[in-house]
């Protein structure tokens, strides 16, 4: 029933895409470059009035070479041309000089990685612990790599951000496996190749990542220092990622017990969350209605108000009744920390051990870490005594 039902859910982000997403999305990457409808007409080589009816949604581009010729200008992620099924198709060509040789080769790559990192995801977050998807992704960085090292060409800015979705992929499963070093190191990989392609989203959430690896050794500093040096970056991102770099602080708020902090940010991640429409990217990136009011009702259990997050779950139960096996682990062991607290021993860790089980077979240390953590607490408080403590005890001692 779970799965047949997250499955309709995807089916449903997918063929509700906006009609006019891809005119929206010019429009977007042009205003971002400080560019009028007559500045990019005149680099296309189109009227005005012509870039205006696209952006309108008036008249459709038919001829795939109008999509290339304007992405290019613009710079549009690839990624993003394919949520709005625009991406780039294969095509037949043969190689009359050297650099079309690097072209075709490129191109034979780029396309089928895509697909590889975008399933990658899907996988990882349905189907619990799945080593070859992580071998994938490896081969697929060491192919593009040294494709990239020895040949250039038209493909070469696509193909680089095809790279950095599969080095950001890595750094997640890399972190979620605690490996901090080896996320580290993706997540480096990823902000060096923002960097060169001037890709704002790229490079903001890199950042972003790199700021939830230090919150989660501790070093709080650090991490809000990244998350505050963000902005000028996000003025040119688009507007989701704004809100994912404000729910990563208020995460590092509360987690270090800074309330009104958390309270500020959490906000203005739930404001953002409002007003932005699902899409392939969101879901990519986890950020929507119903992540932003977990991560709030986690941050209220992390500052030890549990009642308040205990308000909060029947509305994200409503909101998102399916839920693929890793997020169902992740959201079972939050509302179990919440009853736990409560006072609600019993039915808290009888989650938190469901929980555990869940996390345990999808290989996500980094959610059992978040029992121990739960459990450490509770040493601290008159309920270590509770006859369900020792249950829970025996159960992380089973997965270590």
């Amino acid at each position: 029933m779970f799965e047949r039902g997250w499955t309709a859910l995807n089916k449903k982000y997918l063929m509700e895409i906006d009609g006019n997403a891809f005119g929206k999305l010019v429009k977007s990457f042009r205003e971002q470059r400080g560019w009028s409808q007559g500045e990019l007409a005149e680099r296309w080589g189109h009227t005005r009035e012509y870039v205006s009816l696209i952006e309108r949604g008036k008249r459709k581009l038919s001829k795939q070479e109008q999509v290339n010729r304007l992405a290019d200008l613009l710079e549009i992620p690839t990624e993003q041309l394919d949520a709005v099924g625009k991406g780039i198709p294969q095509r037949h060509v043969h190689a009359e000089k050297p650099a079309d040789a690097d072209d075709i080769l490129l191109q034979t790559l780029l396309e089928p990685s895509l697909a590889t990192v975008k399933l990658s995801w899907f996988l990882w977050l349905a189907d619990g612990e799945n080593i070859s998807i992580s071998d994938n992704l490896a081969n697929l960085i060491e192919r593009l790599d040294e494709a990239l090292t020895k040949h250039h060409g038209q493909f070469l800015k696509p193909a680089q951000k095809v790279l950095a979705c599969a080095h950001e992929m890595q750094g997640k499963i890399a972190f979620d496996q605690l490996r901090y070093t080896d996320a580290v190191g993706h997540f480096q990989e990823m902000l060096d190749l923002g960097t060169e392609l001037h890709d704002a989203n790229i490079l903001a959430l890199a950042q972003i990542h790199r700021a939830d690896v230090l919150r989660k050794r501790g070093r709080y500093e650090a991490s809000v220092r990244i998350l505050n040096s963000i902005p000028p970056i996000e003025d040119l991102a688009s507007r989701y990622i704004e809100g994912v770099r404000w729910q990563i602080l208020a995460r590092t708020h509360s987690g270090f017990g800074y309330e009104d902090a958390f309270l500020d940010a959490i906000d203005h991640a739930e404001e953002i969350a409002t007003n932005t429409k699902e899409t392939i990217d969101t879901q990519y990136n986890q950020f929507n209605l119903v992540e932003v009011l977990q991560e709030k009702a986690q941050g209220y259990t992390m500052l030890w108000q549990p009642e308040k997050a205990l308000n909060i779950y029947p509305r994200t139960d409503q909101l998102k009744p399916f839920r693929p096996l890793r997020e169902l682990g992740s959201y079972t062991i939050i509302k179990a920390q919440a009853h736990t607290y409560s006072g609600d021993v019993e039915k808290g860790i009888g989650l938190a051990i469901r929980g555990i089980e869940l996390a345990h077979s999808y290989g996500s240390q980094r959610h059992i870490s978040r029992v121990q953590v739960m459990y450490e607490r509770l040493q601290l408080t008159r309920l270590q005594k509770h006859p369900r403590v020792k249950d829970l005890k025996e159960a992380l001692r089973s997965v270590q």
